[in-house]
């Protein structure tokens, strides 16, 4: 006895002809014919009277189609549900952002993309600019975009790079610096330069590095992205801050990398126990399809 079999008796009973139960189930009508018949000699009972026009049930038949019929939904809905899942990303994803002028591109597309994977999926974005490790721990997001140094101290959370590290510095546009395709150390001797204050969460480990090589009386130290972009705006010095930070689309600052070792990666972690809820790895797949065409653009 196969599903098969079932599924040709179960339509024949419903239509009251094999050529109609053919039909629905695209198969000829001898094959129905051949699939009941063998299901009847498996039982060793007919299920069916054919007559000429219209087929009815024997008793035995009447009480194998209620058995049937329970088997056929509960086969046809298992389908359906298998089916609805296969593209599930989950029923909840809470992703934690800096709102850096990156993820202002970044998160629409993200979030397009999300819901063309999954339609029913809930999203939620919590700012996580002042606690980016406790907001993880304590699961007030599942998901959240980061440099990879600030979670390298906590051994629960796994982490996926986007972005591989590396300093630019923000030049006024139209300045001799703006011009260069590197900058090196060499060439901010004696400028003014911001950074990020190191006491706030963009307090990058190898930004303590090269503040000890620029020398502190060079450097006046900002708050927020925001802030260096005026000063460089206004020409009142150079900015220095990770790539994955930098407002690209700004056509008054120019970014050029700075001739300087890489810093950990920008990139998206997460506690390994989120996989029980979503499809991690279609949530990571998306984030890197955005990076692309965020990037590209």
């Amino acid at each position: 006895m196969n599903f098969t079999q079932l599924h040709c008796f179960v339509k024949a009973v419903d239509n009251s002809s094999f050529t109609i139960a053919a039909e629905a189930l695209n198969f000829t009508q001898p094959a129905v014919s051949k699939n009941i018949k063998d299901l009847e000699n498996e039982l060793e009972v007919t299920l069916i009277n054919r007559g000429h026009h219209r087929i009815s049930l024997t008793n035995a038949g009447k009480y194998f189609y209620k058995v049937a019929r329970n088997v056929v939904d509960d086969m046809d809905y298992a389908s359906e549900y298998l089916k609805s899942q296969k593209n599930k990303v989950g029923d909840l994803i809470r992703i934690g952002f800096s709102n850096t002028p990156l993820e202002q591109r970044l998160m629409p597309l993200v979030l397009q993309k999300l819901h063309q994977a999954d339609s029913k999926l809930e999203i939620q974005l919590v700012d996580i600019l002042t606690n980016t490790v406790s907001v993880l721990l304590n699961h007030r997001v599942d998901v959240c975009v980061i440099s990879r140094d600030s979670i390298d101290v906590v051994g629960d959370v796994k982490f996926e790079t986007l972005i591989p590290g590396g300093f630019v510095v923000a030049c006024p546009a139209g300045s001799p610096l703006s011009e260069q395709e590197k900058i090196t150390l060499a060439d901010l001797k004696d400028q003014k330069l911001f950074m990020f204050d190191p006491n706030n969460s963009f307090s990058f480990q190898m930004q303590n590095s090269l503040i000890a090589q620029i020398g502190l009386e060079h450097i006046r130290f900002v708050q927020d992205f925001f802030t260096m972009g005026i000063y460089v705006k206004a020409n009142f010095g150079l900015g220095i801050l990770p790539n994955f930070i930098a407002d690209f689309e700004n056509k008054d600052v120019v970014y050029v990398p700075l001739d300087y070792a890489g810093i950990p990666p920008y990139g998206l972690a997460y506690i390994g126990s989120v996989a029980k809820d979503v499809d991690i790895s279609k949530i990571i797949q998306v984030f890197k399809d955005a990076i692309k065409a965020t990037v590209n653009n």
